[in-house]
């Protein structure tokens, strides 16, 4: 599975959610796939460097934990999706 499979998978889970939830989703995925493609292999998807590339990107600090939180939820729940 790739990035893009898992967050297109995951956005129908978000229906009942706020529209600020949704959004602060879609932004997460946008700010990932421009440090990682979208057709990276989930395999291949370090959290590490992804929090290192936000960072230095600018994202405040309090932000990029919350990506990385995010990311660590969804890919334990990736095989359930």
């Amino acid at each position: 599975m790739t990035l893009e499979e898992l967050s297109n998978q995951y956005r129908p889970l978000l229906a009942d959610e706020s529209v600020a939830v949704r959004r602060s989703w879609e932004e997460m995925f946008k700010y990932t796939f421009k440090h990682y493609p979208k057709d990276s292999p989930l395999r291949a998807f370090n959290l590490d460097v992804l929090a290192e590339r936000l960072s230095s990107s600018g994202i405040h600090q309090a932000i990029v934990r919350g990506y990385v939180k995010r990311w660590h939820d969804l890919l334990a729940q990736a095989s359930e999706i």
